[in-house]
């Protein structure tokens, strides 16, 4: 079969796990045999010489008047009550009560029409004029699948995330392709109760105008259901994989810290990642086992407020911001220094952090409140608010190795049923939802 993927992130220019679950999913898939094509809103000429998988990019991609009149139609009708019904039906019945069929609202070869309307460039990344991106993107993508599907006949569209869901959509109506939307997380997970409701309506809809769903974890099934509405039965879990036969190398300890104990967090500094609770278990840690050294690896938006935090207990001695780990062979040294890696998560979906930790020989502690306790069962569990008990849950590990080092055992023989070839048994199962040849 073939599959016309589309997302925001791919390596090597990423800044989370999005872009690594990317890689592995298409990495899974192509092994199966799936003819893939990914399509990003940028990408450098030569990221293509360097992925196994093919990669198309949605910057300077000409777009004629006749798509962008296309575009602008299905955009205009979702915003009409009379309209409404047929967006939310599968790929089969979008009909028009009158008869009209949306798959023919453009011909095959209107992008690379003479009468070129405009051609659009993004930087693909997560700057102030994101939603600018997201909403160009989708005129963009449009023609990209268009063009891919004229080629050679696809059989289904699968999105990443809310950034690339209008462009399935409108990419789904014009082309008459099933929409499969892969949700890695959602506005809850990110902001709790006080996030955007631009982004949780683009979710909401996106999720809505899929023909099927693939949540990273029952968790987060959970939340699509009872929080947007979407029907049980339409949403299939496939948890992430992870890489298994990685190269891992071997890192020496300096000697300066050789005789202290390491415990790091490592993830994007924002509020879903639970940072806040990671500094004041250190505090309480610290009072205690003074020989501590705590790390917070990552950069964002909380950043300032945690530096400020911890300058506040005056811990900066054995507190530190190495700031964001660029390339493997960092965040493998990370790892592989530290005697215990924590993932206080507020809200986590899956969280691939604990795999790489896991790989490195870390032991893990991670938040109840994480999708990928439901595939550790032995990984050190607590509540991310329970501060008391992560600091006891810390020191335990720190106290008794033999304890933190059986955990990590029994984690690493289940790591190994997660590969990205289980993932991609598991698309293609949900695939079938909506298209025959998977």
């Amino acid at each position: 079969m073939r599959v016309l993927m589309l997302g925001w992130e791919f390596p090597p220019h990423i800044s989370g796990g999005l872009g690594t679950a990317c890689l592995g999913i298409t990495q899974g898939l192509t092994e199966k045999g799936v003819d893939l094509t990914f399509i990003l809103p940028s990408m450098k000429e030569e990221d293509n010489s360097q992925s196994e998988t093919k990669l198309r990019s949605a910057s300077g991609v000409p777009i004629s008047h006749a798509l962008k009149k296309a575009v602008e139609r299905v955009r205009n009708q979702q915003n009409h009550d009379e309209f409404s019904e047929l967006l939310m039906r599968p790929v089969n019945a979008r009909l028009h009560p009158y008869g009209y069929d949306y798959s023919q609202s453009v011909d095959a070869n209107a992008f690379n029409s003479d009468d070129i309307a405009e051609i659009s460039h993004f930087h693909g990344g997560y700057k102030d004029d994101l939603m600018d991106e997201v909403y160009r993107f989708s005129t963009a993508a449009a023609a990209v699948v268009l063009e891919e599907n004229a080629k050679k006949k696809a059989d289904v569209i699968h999105a990443h995330d809310w950034m690339t869901y209008p462009a399935a959509t409108i990419a789904s109506r014009l082309s008459g392709l099933p929409f499969v939307a892969h949700l890695h997380a959602t506005e809850f997970d990110r902001c709790g109760d006080h996030g955007w409701d631009v982004i949780y309506g683009i979710e909401r809809d996106g999720l809505h105008a899929a023909d099927h769903v693939i949540a990273v974890s029952e968790r987060t099934k959970r939340i699509a259901v009872e929080r947007y509405g979407v029907p049980e039965h339409k949403v299939s879990v496939v948890y992430n994989g992870a890489f298994l036969n990685e190269d891992i190398p071997t890192f020496e300890i300096p000697e300066a810290i050789k005789d202290e104990k390491r415990v790091l967090f490592m993830a994007r500094i924002t509020f879903q990642k639970g940072p806040e609770y990671f500094v004041e278990a250190a505090r309480l840690v610290l009072n205690e086992m003074p020989n501590t050294r705590f790390i917070m690896a990552g950069s964002g938006d909380l950043l300032p407020r945690m530096m400020k935090r911890v300058a506040e207990l005056r811990m900066g001695s054995q507190f530190h911001f190495p700031g964001f780990m660029r390339g493997k062979e960092e965040v493998y040294r990370m790892y592989s220094m530290a005697d215990l890696f924590v993932m206080p998560s507020v809200s986590e979906p899956f969280g691939i952090a604990p795999l790489e930790a896991l790989q490195c020989g870390a032991p893990i502690l991670i938040s109840k409140q994480s999708g990928c306790a439901e595939v550790l069962p032995a990984a050190l569990t607590v509540d991310y608010w329970d501060v008391r008990r992560m600091a006891d849950r810390i020191m335990d590990c720190l106290n008794y190795p033999v304890m933190a080092q059986e955990s990590l055992r029994q984690c690493q023989a289940d790591l190994q049923l997660l590969t990205w070839g289980r993932a991609a048994e598991g698309i293609l199962k949900a695939y079938s939802h909506v298209c025959p040849n998977a």
